[in-house]
């Protein structure tokens, strides 16, 4: 089994949740009450490290070195490149990473795919929805729904922000930087859920398996079709906010782009599974 496999998992227990706030602001409301399914989250978000390891493992051909500097296709061979590159999205092949971007921290080296040196344990950017969906199903995993992401982040009592309700600050959210400074995962302790989970506001904002529809939430309304071309939710915040704390709040889901056949520098995603 493979080392990302072996990614820290925070069991949330089944339930009633508070989804929604009827003060949030744009599609934030209304406030209601969802059950959910005892599950895991990771506890932190996928890694550069780890992404690099799923890239392996699809045996992509790479045909010499390839860093963003040197981005061009024929790095890569003729069926790998749609995959790695954005500038090769077809209508019927998203790619899975956006390697052409300039914030992105994979590289290949000697026919394998590798984190940027001093950025191994940093959250991976430049993901599509397709490459996060597909890491998390290598993993044995799943991206979690849209209301588990915002159960996790906000608990039972229905928290403002992941640690609680006190106010943002440095020691609590990785935010208030220039676009493409990351922090190695975990770097805010402090701001941890009551259960353990890190970074869910803050650092980059993360993927959900849901598309994007207006609450209240129905698992039942087409909206967890894993098939549909619709955008896909992101939730959490990123390393920009530092002066909008309404847009770190657990509840904030507006604002951020959710185009699934992008990636993006600030939007990065972790994965859940089923514990029953």
């Amino acid at each position: 089994m493979s080392a990302a496999a072996h990614s820290t998992m925070i069991p949330i227990v089944a339930g009633e949740y508070p989804i929604g706030h009827d003060e949030g602001g744009q599609d934030a409301g209304p406030t209601h009450l969802v059950t959910l399914r005892a599950f895991a989250i990771d506890k932190t978000e996928v890694t550069n490290a780890q992404f690099a390891e799923f890239l392996n493992a699809l045996e992509l051909e790479v045909k010499d070195d390839f860093s963003y500097s040197t981005a061009k296709t024929h790095h890569f061979s003729d069926e790998s490149w749609p995959e790695l590159l954005e500038m090769g999205i077809r209508a019927d092949l998203y790619p899975i990473i956006g390697l052409d971007d300039d914030q992105v921290r994979i590289e290949a080296r000697n026919g394998r795919f590798d984190p940027a040196e001093g950025f191994e344990n940093h959250p991976v950017a430049e993901s599509t929805w397709r490459g996060a969906r597909d890491y998390c199903a290598w993993r044995g995993a799943r991206l979690p729904s849209e209301a588990e992401w915002e159960a996790v982040a906000r608990g039972k009592k229905g928290r403002i922000y992941p640690w609680g309700d006190s106010v943002p600050s440095k020691d609590l959210v990785y935010a208030g930087y220039p676009s493409g400074v990351t922090a190695p995962v975990g770097s805010r302790p402090r701001g941890a859920t009551p259960a353990g989970v890190l970074d869910m506001a803050g650092s980059l904002a993360e993927w959900t398996a849901s598309l994007f529809k207006p609450y209240p939430y129905r698992a039942d309304d087409g909206r967890e079709d894993q098939t549909s071309p619709g955008e896909r939710v992101t939730r959490g915040g990123d390393y920009v906010f530092d002066t909008e704390p309404d847009k770190l709040t657990g509840f904030f889901r507006n604002g951020f782009s959710r185009a699934p056949q992008n990636g993006h520098r600030h939007i990065g995603f972790r994965c859940a599974r089923w514990l029953d």
